[in-house]
């Protein structure tokens, strides 16, 4: 079985040679107000997410003019984020920090009143990577490890991840689909609690993004078994992908700053520029690295692009397996 979502590096560059090449633009007058600008994430503290919003957080203020605040709101598996994003004044004050689990799976499978067509990207953070890890001292340590444990004891490994249906999720649901394990799902608010989970023993298994958890490898604190991507994660270079295992899983995804569709177009310019800047300045990038973050932004016009392919793929996906008609 091979599933995936189209890759945006190949674009990245020109992006930001684009952005940069119109920076002094950027000193005209800001559409924006000076109530500071909320990027609102829909899992708890301490994940990938909440890593890579404190880079922009940190440094883009100095080029976009309000404050920046990173809001962790982990309810009603995310919902809460985004119908509270979806509910403020569309002036590009309130913005949605989030991969695809909240609002592309969740236009699909949940009750929402609003369309994949009334958000709008702002710009894209990066690819993403979804790994499986465990603890050190854990009897399972590699893909075949857990491949062989679940086949002999269906049921019994509990497994860890935040976002039903999303991004550290539906892989596992692809996996189980390939090889006919049973593993007991167990959602968490997000990788942060996944992480301290698993450390703590309380879990067997989790997935997460390689920038949560890429610390944590290189101590030796925590085993990363497989990566669902094409090709291995640069932060984690010794980690195998499942392709390479021998299991045709492929499902790597992004993270995206959305606005409502009706936030207006010179706003969301204005963002999109002063955001790319921010991350393209030295303080940026030796943040991103310090963290594992791997920011690789995109522009609107590219981030729509790529969700829109995504809205296309992860409907797919969601009828093959069922969820959906």
């Amino acid at each position: 079985m091979f599933h995936t979502i189209t890759s945006r590096k190949g674009a990245a560059a020109t992006a930001v040679a684009a952005m940069m090449a119109i920076a002094p633009t950027l000193g005209a007058a800001s559409p924006l107000g000076s109530d500071p600008i909320r990027l609102v994430i829909p899992f708890g503290p301490g994940g990938g997410s909440d890593i890579t919003a404190r880079v922009l957080s940190a440094t883009a203020p100095e080029f976009c003019g309000p404050r920046i605040d990173v809001v962790s709101m982990s309810g009603a598996a995310g919902l809460e984020a985004v119908n509270f994003v979806r509910n403020a004044e569309p002036n590009g004050h309130t913005l949605l920090v989030t991969d695809y689990g909240p609002i592309v799976t969740s236009g699909f499978v949940d009750d929402v009143d609003w369309s994949h067509e009334d958000w709008q990207p702002i710009m894209n953070f990066t690819e993403w990577l979804p790994t499986v890890y465990t603890r050190p001292d854990h009897e399972i340590q590699t893909i075949d490890d857990w491949v062989e444990y679940a086949t002999e004891n269906p049921d019994t490994l509990t497994f860890g991840h935040a976002s039903p249906l999303g991004l550290v999720h539906l892989p596992l649901i692809l996996f189980e689909s390939e090889t006919g394990l049973q593993n007991i799902h167990v959602p968490t608010s997000g990788g942060g609690e996944t992480r301290s989970l698993i450390m703590g023993g309380h879990m067997d298994l989790g997935m997460t993004l390689p920038a949560s958890i890429a610390a944590e490898v290189a101590s030796g604190e925590l085993t990363a078994l497989g990566v669902f991507s094409e090709e291995r994660s640069p932060v984690l270079p010794d980690t195998p992908t499942f392709r390479e295992s021998g299991y045709d899983v492929v499902l790597p995804a992004w993270l995206m700053i959305f606005g409502t569709s009706d936030v207006p177009s010179d706003v969301v310019e204005h963002l999109q520029d002063c955001f790319i800047e921010a991350l393209a300045s030295p303080t940026a990038v030796a943040m991103s690295d310090r963290v594992n973050a791997g920011i690789e932004p995109l522009n609107a016009e590219d981030s729509n692009t790529l969700y829109m392919a995504t809205v296309e793929s992860i409907g797919n996906i969601l009828r093959d397996i069922g969820e959906i008609e």
